[in-house]
């Protein structure tokens, strides 16, 4: 590995086996990459990850100060997963055990971003033959003003405060309307057992939702950001399931070979960007006055002390924004199996395998740790000392390579974490500038459904609107990411989570 710019990287980092990389850091935090040698560590990332490190020198200052009242903040140590790249705040696939501290900016506005992972009782490949149709009805329901999601303000309450729970405790209220008629409610009540936390973050507020509760009015109110995919690296994607790797396990699911699926990767949009950056000022303003602000940029909210209150507030405002990505994805892939059945014109099905999200804080069950996920999701292993299967952990590819299904083994050493995607290889903007002739080449294959039809007459004299929807596509292309086969591996000779089931894209919706 070179050198990157004012730092020399091989005095820091240390390889130590072939899955295993150690990285040292002024602080003498532990810090742990899980990687194996055929997967890229990008220089930015390192270098955003020692000015998070570099917090450990704020938190001693701020134990002199009691700012955390008689406990005392520590960075206990860091894991990194295999997709660990450049983010916003913290590197994404960051997960930082802190203790009596939360930070705000480690979890950005992306709150309560995740995957979601339905499997249908259709065969892939009896949609062959309905392809365009399929790709009309997505663009029509996502992009086309079509979603139809009518919601009350008692189901916007229920949802904030209790998540998947509360979206069925109220759902009688628009049951014979638009998309909730396509709602399985029996099925809906049997999946939440197949949702992390069983879909629910219990909270005391609305942080500051009132109004956005009031806003619909009506009880079959239409709600303006329920259903919305959301920008950047978020997806709903149709696949096919290509390969079993762990027959017992993938029956046990209910999974078979050939199957369609629903993939959904998508947060709490709005809500969260609200929450994360109202938070991440009352962190800096709660900074003591006494003491210089840090470089970094990070400041922590006390989990104990005469300010813990702030904590509180934050954590309980971002069970909000959880809570209603956990409802988001839920209608995602609702819209995505209606596209399905009305394309096909079948009846069609589906099973929720699993619901995980990957940007959260983790309280402990002690209140003095907190676990910072950016971009890492779960990997618990078996619940119980007779279970034989852990939690489920999807990890996808790029909308050109597989996506893998594995089960978690809980393993300590990642702090029970593994990679929540591939990992981008290039920044947004690199991407744009590739080689022509090779973006063609990728792309040509590629069934990618966005808010711009690319092939509609309307658009042939239109170039700037056929640039900026070429941009966007080649922002996301699959080059601009890791190959997910040295991912995979990472997370198997870890011992972090065994694949179960590998995945094969056939259309993916981009916002």
């Amino acid at each position: 590995m070179a050198a990157m710019g004012y730092l020399d990287v091989s005095r820091i980092v240390e390889r130590i086996d072939a899955a295993h990389v150690r990285i040292g850091n002024p602080q003498g935090i532990p810090i742990l990459l899980f990687a194996g040698i055929d997967v890229p560590v990008e220089r930015a990332a390192i270098e955003q990850l020692l000015s998070f490190a570099s917090l450990a020198q704020t938190l001693e200052a701020l134990n002199r100060h009691r700012f955390f009242g008689d406990a005392t903040g520590e960075l206990a140590r860091i894991v990194l997963t295999p997709d660990f790249h450049r983010g916003a705040g913290i590197p994404v696939g960051t997960v930082a055990d802190a203790r009596s501290f939360v930070v705000p900016k480690a979890i950005g506005n992306d709150i309560g971003c995740g995957m979601r992972l339905l499997v249908t009782d259709l065969p892939a490949e009896a949609l062959a033959a309905h392809r365009p149709a399929v790709a009309r009805r997505l663009r029509a329901l996502f992009f086309g003003g079509e979603r139809d999601i009518p919601m009350s303000p008692r189901q916007r309450e229920a949802i904030l405060r209790n998540g998947l729970t509360g979206l069925l405790e109220t759902y009688s209220d628009n049951s014979a309307r638009g998309l909730w008629k396509h709602l399985d409610v029996r099925s809906a009540r049997d999946d939440l057992e197949r949702v992390h936390a069983n879909g629910t973050f219990p909270t005391h507020g609305l942080f500051g939702f009132d109004g956005f509760v009031r806003s619909s009015g009506r009880v079959d109110g239409r709600d303006p950001q329920i259903g919305s995919v959301g920008g950047g690296n978020h997806f709903v994607e149709l696949q096919r399931v290509a390969e079993v790797l762990d027959g017992a396990v993938a029956h046990f699911w209910g999974i078979r070979r050939d199957s369609l699926a629903i993939m959904v990767h998508s947060g709490s949009v709005g809500i969260g960007h609200a929450i994360g950056g109202h938070f991440m000022a009352e962190a800096q303003d709660a900074f003591p006055r006494t003491l210089r602000h840090p470089a970094h940029g990070f400041y922590p909210l006390p989990a104990s002390g005469a300010s813990r209150s702030l904590s509180a507030a934050y954590l309980d405002a971002m069970h909000n924004a959880a809570n209603f990505a956990y409802a988001n994805r839920l209608f995602l892939g609702l819209m995505a199996l209606r596209a399905i059945r009305e394309a096909t014109g079948r009846t069609v099905s589906a099973r929720l395998v699993y619901d995980a999200p990957h940007n959260l804080v983790f309280p402990g069950h002690d209140g003095e740790r907190f676990l910072h996920r950016k971009g890492a999701t779960p990997a618990g292993g078996p619940a119980t000392a007779d279970a034989w299967i852990g939690e489920p952990v999807i990890i996808p590819g790029s909308m050109g390579a597989s996506s893998f299904l594995l089960a978690g083994c809980g393993q300590e050493a990642s702090l029970s974490s593994a990679c929540h995607g591939a990992g981008r290889a290039l920044s947004r903007g690199a991407a744009t500038h590739v080689n022509q002739a090779m973006a063609d080449q990728v792309l040509a294959p590629l069934e990618v459904v966005t808010p711009i039809d690319p092939n509609a007459p309307l658009l042939r004299t239109r170039r700037d609107i056929l640039d900026k929807y070429r941009q966007r596509i080649l922002e996301e292309a699959p080059f601009a990411y890791k190959a997910i086969g040295p991912v995979i591996r990472s997370v198997q000779e870890a011992g972090i989570a065994q694949p179960v089931v590998r995945l094969e894209p056939i259309a993916t919706v981009k916002g």
